[in-house]
């Protein structure tokens, strides 16, 4: 995307100061009707049009904020939105909330069109545009902050989950318990998380001495759908041979196990144990309760707010990388003794 003209652009052409232009494009008296006109000339000439934060210097009104996620829907998008909504309030800012469906495309687009109704930055949950693509990102003249995903650039900031620890976490909980066939529900393919919780997982498991198995991994979306489709896979192997617990992807995906384990007539956690991923509100009143790994989502949309707020104030800016906690509740437990004799 081309570069938004400015006031200092405005001011470099004309040959003054932008303080000048601004009392110019504000029809102060202080400004002769000769320099004013000027300036009013050449703001047109470069296709000018006042941002939304220089506008609150004049008018007080609030300036807004866009935020873009995957899927509004998801516990763990509403509780980061939590965090970003009472940050921005507390800061006097508005915000304009878009879904990308999960579609990269679509996520791009958003971007365009938030950057078009003049936010004066962007917050981008969980993007699913892949690593590799970021390059192809387009630039705007404004601060972005990705929530859980990394794409480096000027005036493109980072705050994130220590997924690979998260997802180490998980699947030491599990090897402690004496599960030693423990399976891996994974997420959407594209994204981060995905690729560094089940990085986590397989630390964990080399670090115990037991071999990684790709077999073991299981395709998955996040979606409750996923976690079905993984209690059916579970269902399909030989008895012998069955992974005795599941660390999933997310507490969604793990809630969809649950439920099609009930129907299968599994009992959790005496023949299957199970830990998610996020500590989202559902996990604690689950049947039974869900053991999850706690992703603090709310701090994450502070800090993301934060963040935007210094970039915006020429503030010098860092990543933030938040650690979750292990939340230990009734899905876990020992494998059965017939199955730890027929390993």
């Amino acid at each position: 995307m081309t570069h938004r003209p400015s006031i200092k652009d405005i001011a470099r052409v004309a040959g003054v100061s932008p303080s000048t232009v601004s009392r110019a494009l504000a029809g102060s008296p202080r400004i002769s009707e000769q320099t004013r006109q000027r300036i009013q000339t050449i703001a047109q000439e470069l296709n000018y049009t006042p941002s939304l934060a220089a506008r609150t210097l004049v008018t007080g009104a609030s300036p807004m904020l866009g935020v873009i996620a995957p899927s509004l829907a998801d516990p763990y998008v509403a509780a980061v939105m939590q965090g970003v909504e009472a940050a921005s309030h507390d800061r006097g800012f508005q915000r304009l909330v878009a879904s990308s469906q999960g579609d990269p495309e679509q996520e791009v687009a958003m971007m365009q069109l938030l950057v078009g109704h003049d936010v004066a930055g962007l917050i981008i949950i969980s993007s699913r545009i892949p690593p590799e693509h970021g390059a192809g990102l387009p630039r705007f003249d404004i601060p972005v902050v990705f929530i859980n995903a990394f794409h480096p650039g000027e005036g493109i900031y980072h705050v994130m989950t220590d997924n690979e620890h998260g997802g180490w976490l998980a699947t030491t909980h599990l090897l402690e318990r004496g599960h030693t066939r423990v399976a891996y529900l994974g997420g959407p393919q594209q994204g981060r998380s995905h690729t560094a919780r089940l990085a986590g997982y397989r630390r964990a498991l080399e670090e115990a001495g037991y071999a990684y198995q790709p077999s073991w991994v299981v395709p998955g979306d996040g979606t409750p759908q996923a976690g079905r489709k993984a209690l059916r896979w579970w269902l399909r192997q030989p008895e012998s041979q069955r992974p005795t617990a599941f660390f999933c992807y997310n507490d969604l995906s793990a809630l969809g196990l649950l439920s099609e384990a009930y129907q299968q007539g599994v009992a959790i956690p005496e023949d299957l144990s199970v830990v998610g991923f996020d500590n989202a509100p559902l996990a604690e009143i689950s049947i039974p309760p869900l053991t999850t790994v706690e992703q603090k989502a709310r701090e994450l949309g502070r800090q993301a707010v934060a963040s935007l707020l210094a970039a915006l104030a020429s503030k010098p800016v860092t990543d933030v990388i938040l650690r979750g906690e292990l939340i230990p509740r009734a899905t876990v437990a020992a494998p059965r003794v017939s199955v730890i004799r027929d390993q």
